[in-house]
């Protein structure tokens, strides 16, 4: 049996698929995010007689602390998405206070003195109590959770959250924002008649009637909802304002902070995936999405942020606070070379680091080599561990072949710069051979598969015994660093046989479209291996 000589278009997604892959699970980098849509603002309103600065940093805001007990009334989940809108765009809004609190079913706000909500009610006094209250802080993503009940009513107001955002430069407040969020009343109609709800007079005060909700723009403070009376609802809202942040400190890479971005070993090689690692490198997380690849090519700016090795602007993949993903430029230098890091705070300082031509490693998670096994595309990943969607197994079978994947291995036979996304497969200028428990493994063909990614397709040595075995993988005299691990088991194996010639040169796994999805990985995001 031969692997088939066939190649597919290398479409953005795909792209942004198989770089998915290039920075092991190691890394933590995230999925791509979709394409952030700015919202209008959102109207300021009065924060009302019931604030109370309880400074409760909880996510579930139904109990009062001090008894633990929950208040009565219909679970909402409510999200809270905060953009920082200007003349320039939005942005997610990170490390921003949301605070949210309001009444509970029968009107009542705590921790506060003797009033009457009416419906019934009667006087009511809730001083010291703190159910319904609580704040949570905005990640990258600029988003909050909370756990609350859908709020009842209480005389001349419809129905309503109070939510205030600040922001702060250590203890002092930078933003003060303050508005109220709102609900169908159709919905609240059907709420209104739960029992945990009841009251003796019903609501006095719709939206059409409320004073505070009657303002511009007043549908911007309006809640998507889904779910229903019996199962509990969600809620959702983007809140757009103008919001002052602290001063971002000036980027810093951290000593030997350059390193291969698959085996974590020092320096830089043409064309090859690196993390860069240090602080300040970008003010929240970003990845890179199928808009910023422009005329084929991936960018040299992401999020802001920008990165040069040896005075050359390196294609990036993922920033964030504390590491940064580039493909290296083409270089013909070899020796120190400097790397900085530029974003809107600064640039950083200058990190020298060694630039080779070859700088081999091999895409690995929990010290296994990630891989695939041909024919029938199972992810071989050492544990076992379930990978959704997909079949998985921990061992392969001495005899069998796997494709392996890393970076650093050095030119290809592409007419391409690095960067560019392409539509076929180049094998690669240099041998690249393989060792498996310190046997030499034949390599059937290895190449360029992706911007920076290589394949190599390799028969696991049938002499192997069962255990966990190193990998190490060379080219040009470099190697990849010998804690990667693959694990063999004689009762993995495949039946049958497939036969291949050593050396020959043949082209990655066909995995075509029409195959079963379980086989398809060239349209997973976040663990793609064949494209």
């Amino acid at each position: 049996m031969q692997i088939k000589n066939t190649h597919h278009t290398l479409t953005r997604r795909k792209t942004l698929t198989a770089l998915a892959l290039v920075i092991p699970a190691w890394n933590e980098t995230l999925e791509a995010a979709e394409n952030l849509v700015c919202v209008p603002a959102t109207p300021t309103v009065t924060e009302g007689p019931y604030w109370v600065d309880e400074k409760l940093f909880r996510s579930d805001i139904r109990t009062d602390p001090a008894t633990g007990v929950a208040r009565d009334g219909i679970q909402l989940t409510l999200t809270i998405t905060v953009q920082n809108v200007g003349s320039g765009g939005c942005a997610p809004l990170a490390g921003a206070y949301v605070d949210i609190w309001h009444c509970d079913a029968k009107g009542i706000y705590s921790d506060e003195g003797t009033y009457n909500p009416g419906g019934g009610t009667g006087a009511v006094n809730t001083s010291g109590q703190k159910f319904l209250r609580g704040y949570q802080v905005t990640g990258d993503d600029g988003q909050v959770q909370f756990t609350t009940i859908y709020p009842g009513w209480y005389g001349g107001r419809t129905i309503h959250i109070h939510m205030r955002v600040r922001t702060y430069s250590g203890t002092t407040v930078l933003s003060n924002f303050v508005t109220q969020l709102f609900f169908d009343d159709a919905v609240s109609d059907t709420v209104m008649a739960a029992s945990a709800y009841s009251r003796s007079t019903r609501r006095d005060t719709t939206n059409a009637t409320d004073g505070i909700y009657r303002v511009a723009n007043a549908e911007r403070m309006l809640l998507t909802l889904g779910g229903d009376a019996t199962t509990g609802f969600t809620g959702a809202i983007t809140v757009g304002a103008a919001f002052q942040t602290a001063a971002a400190a000036s980027p810093a890479i951290t000593p030997d902070g350059v390193r291969n971005a698959f085996s974590g070993g020092s320096g830089v090689a043409p064309g090859a995936w690196i993390s860069i690692y240090g602080a300040n490198l970008a003010s929240s997380s970003r990845t890179l999405a199928a808009s910023d690849i422009v005329g084929s090519m991936l960018p040299t700016s992401l999020g802001g942020v920008g990165v040069q090795i040896d005075g050359r602007p390196a294609y990036i993949q993922y920033v964030s606070p504390a590491q940064i993903n580039v493909l290296a430029p083409a270089d013909a230098s070899a020796g120190p070379v400097a790397v900085t890091v530029t974003n809107a705070a600064g640039t950083s300082n200058a990190v020298t680091t060694m630039s080779q031509p070859f700088l081999p490693g091999l895409a690995v998670a929990a010290n296994y080599v990630r891989a695939v096994r041909y024919p029938d595309g199972t992810i071989i990943n050492g544990t076992g561990a379930a990978e959704p969607g997909y079949t998985s197994a921990a061992a392969i079978g001495p005899g069998d072949i796997i494709s392996l994947f890393g970076t650093g291995f050095g030119p290809a036979d592409s007419p391409l710069a690095p960067g560019a996304v392409f539509t076929e497969a180049y094998a690669t200028t240099n041998r690249v051979t393989v060792t498996i428990g310190g046997i030499d493994a034949t390599v059937l063909w290895a190449g360029l598969v992706g911007p920076g990614l290589y394949q190599i397709n390799v028969i696991v040595p049938p002499a192997l015994a069962d255990g966990d075995h190193s990998v190490v993988s060379s080219v040009a005299g470099a190697g990849s660093p010998s804690g990667a691990l693959l694990k063999v088991a004689a009762a993995a194996k495949l039946t049958g046989s497939l036969k291949a010639t050593p050396q020959r040169r043949v082209p990655p796994v066909d995995l075509r479209p029409d195959l079963p999805p379980a086989l398809d990985f060239r349209r997973r995001l976040g663990n793609t291996y064949i494209l």
